[in-house]
């Protein structure tokens, strides 16, 4: 038996200082606990403790392409931020996890490797073509939270899917939740045939290749083929324009949209300063892009944040002079919850209960999690994320512990840090004393 001490938590709709009474799972809260003699004691001495946070967008790269990532060093990057669940996407996985025997090969190996808790992904892609409804419904009832497709792909092992692909796969399964990459491959050719190959290595052309029309269109063409009882999320989503089709859609369809801490903070003005730090697919926009996912996060219609964690080594993929042959992907779950408790809790004022919902609650609820994570509710996971409102974090990219050593917040000073990240009752990670988890103690969740 443990109990934390002088915890700041939000109980109902207002703060409070608590004691928490836990094992592997919650067992008590109120505003003062007594102890027996053998519990026991974290004294928090008033840092903050919210329901451990969940990053539903990551890239570990594992099996296939460790060399870029790999799950211990990926869950141990997510356990120093804060990060109690991630959930894995199957494209950057060999094999894909596109079938049930794909998604037990994945497990057998990176069960042995997870630091903290973490779900996944399944996917349906052009190379699986015709749908085969039982591998599908297999797949979908093993307990991953949904299928993700892409409208435009780079990957031969995991292509796009047309949009009377994606039509059918609405009319075939209609209970499967999925998750869309959504970029016109149409819009994008068209751009970049109007690009020289001059202009292509420069950082700041980048955006042009990608532009906003090309996220835009994708995302009316999925959603023009939805019936109601389809069930749509949209990742990393980088416009106004796409975002704005996406919340009038809300008003008649199961839809939902994350985006990024790279779209909340940064545009297509860093580029030239940031280069091969801030290139992702799809690439940050500009002001009045930025400005509106910022809005919406304030304003409660942004779904919940993840980072789309996708690293590399950094001298083999993001250093070419040629800014196209650049990688695209950035290392993120380590800092996303340092950055959004310090620009938007301390900064912006936004109130407890939106950061919850924004870093735990919405995703967990959203992709069957909940409330074993998610929620400080009695008798669920004991999976708590400690931050400490006072004491700054000076991000020093080489000391990530992700296998990409690389920041577009590099040299940034977080107005706060992660104190502790508490996993199923155990202490996984610590300012003081860092990882006291061995790779193996992360456990599957599957979706309820």
């Amino acid at each position: 038996m443990k109990i934390i001490k002088n915890a700041f938590i939000l109980k109902g709709e207002k703060t409070q200082i608590s004691d928490i009474l836990f094992d592997e799972k919650i067992i008590e809260i109120a505003k003062e606990i007594k102890t027996e003699p053998d519990t026991k004691v974290i004294d928090l001495h008033g840092k903050l403790l919210i329901p451990g946070c969940i990053d539903a967008h990551v890239h570990f790269n594992d099996p296939g392409f460790t060399d870029r990532e790999d799950f211990t060093t990926g869950t141990t990057a997510a356990a120093c931020g804060g990060i109690t669940t991630i959930i894995d996407m199957p494209c950057t996985s060999i094999p894909a996890v596109t079938n049930l025997e794909n998604l037990n090969k994945k497990l057998s190996i990176i069960n042995s490797k997870a630091i903290i808790d973490f779900a996944l992904w399944g996917g349906l892609r052009k190379n699986d073509l015709p749908f085969d409804n039982k591998m599908i419904t297999e797949l979908w009832e093993s307990g991953i939270v949904g299928l993700k497709i892409y409208t435009i792909s780079g990957m031969e092992t995991f292509a796009a899917l047309s949009y009377k692909d994606i039509e059918k796969a609405f009319r075939k399964f209609p209970e499967i939740l999925f998750a869309f990459h959504a970029e016109d491959e149409k819009v994008i050719e068209d751009s970049i045939s109007k690009v020289t190959s001059k202009q292509m290595r420069l950082p700041e052309n980048y955006v042009k290749t990608r532009p906003v029309k090309a996220e835009e269109i994708a995302v009316k063409n999925i959603l023009s083929s939805l019936n109601k009882e389809n069930k749509v999320h949209f990742v990393h989503i980088s416009s106004k324009k796409a975002s704005e089709l996406i919340l009038e859609s809300k008003k008649q369809f199961n839809v939902s949209f994350e985006s990024c801490p790279q779209y909340l903070q940064f545009t297509s003005e860093d580029f030239s300063r940031l280069k091969g730090r801030l290139k992702t697919a799809p690439p940050v926009k500009f002001d009045e892009d930025k400005d509106f996912l910022r809005r919406c996060l304030k304003n409660g219609t942004l779904d919940f944040v993840t980072t789309d964690h996708a690293g590399c080594d950094y001298k083999k993929g993001k250093v070419f002079e040629n800014f196209s042959k650049v990688y695209n992907g950035i290392p993120g779950t380590e800092l996303m919850i340092p950055y959004l408790f310090s620009e938007f809790y301390l900064k912006e004022k936004i109130n407890l209960k939106r950061m919850i919902e924004l870093t735990s609650k919405n995703a967990a609820k959203r992709y069957g999690l909940f409330p074993q994570k998610g929620s400080l509710q009695i008798g669920t996971d004991a999976d708590f994320t400690i931050i400490d409102l006072n004491k700054p974090y000076l991000v020093n990219e080489s000391q990530l512990h992700a296998k990409g050593k690389y920041s577009p917040f590099n040299e940034t000073e977080f107005a706060c840090s992660i104190d502790k990240t508490i996993v199923r009752g155990n202490i996984v990670f610590d300012t003081i004393k860092g990882i006291s988890q061995k790779p193996g103690y992360g456990k599957f969740i599957r979706r309820s």
